[in-house]
């Protein structure tokens, strides 16, 4: 991370351990800004909620334009707090948390970039950290990030910068993309277990 942004942030290397355990304290789903959302977390909210992905624009996502890329995040309920942020008995949870965002999921751990796959920083501001339970940053998680965001961008810009896409128009046609390669994966997952149980 730049160094003028990394005040708050703890570089960490593959192989460093950490002190952390997540309080549940809802400081990261209520402290903004709102997350940035791939294609492909879309459409898990939309699978688990039973949705169209579709039904999700405006009411949980909508798409801010930045220089020309249309970047999806999760709805703001107001102050910072996230669209899917409830309190039970007094204690935040969330209410899409088996399909939370992979932003989400990978919190306090941020990434830093697809290219430096061995380094990820950690928000030292998160009260979480120096707990009793020492833990590893989460690797194979943000191995699957990078493929995600990879893929959600770089089809982005193809669509925008080479083909001539508007960019809502290029987002929608993103989402619709990493919902066939999601329904195509199923599909061979299901292969495999029936291929597996034959054995």
């Amino acid at each position: 991370m730049p160094s003028n942004m990394n005040h708050d942030y703890i570089k960490l290397s593959f192989g460093d351990k950490v002190r952390f355990k997540c309080l549940r304290c809802g400081r990261c789903c209520s402290s903004g800004p709102n997350v940035g959302l791939t294609a492909f977390d879309i459409c898990r909210i939309a699978r688990f909620l039973d949705l169209d992905w579709r039904e999700l624009k405006g009411k949980y996502v909508i798409a801010v334009i930045a220089d020309m890329i249309a970047i999806p995040t999760l709805r703001d309920k107001g102050g910072g707090r996230c669209v899917f942020l409830e309190f039970t008995g007094g204690q935040p949870s969330c209410s899409v948390y088996p399909v939370r965002p992979m932003r989400c999921r990978l919190y306090p751990f941020l990434p830093s970039s697809p290219s430096r796959k061995g380094v990820i920083y950690i928000d030292g501001c998160c009260p979480g950290l120096n707990t009793d339970i020492t833990t590893v940053p989460p690797w194979s998680l943000l191995k699957d990030y990078y493929f995600e965001v990879k893929f959600h961008y770089s089809r982005l810009h193809s669509l925008i910068f080479q083909e001539g896409f508007e960019p809502l128009d290029a987002l929608e046609k993103v989402i619709e993309e990493a919902d066939r390669l999601m329904t195509n994966r199923k599909r061979l997952d299901i292969s495999l277990l029936c291929l597996n149980g034959r054995r």
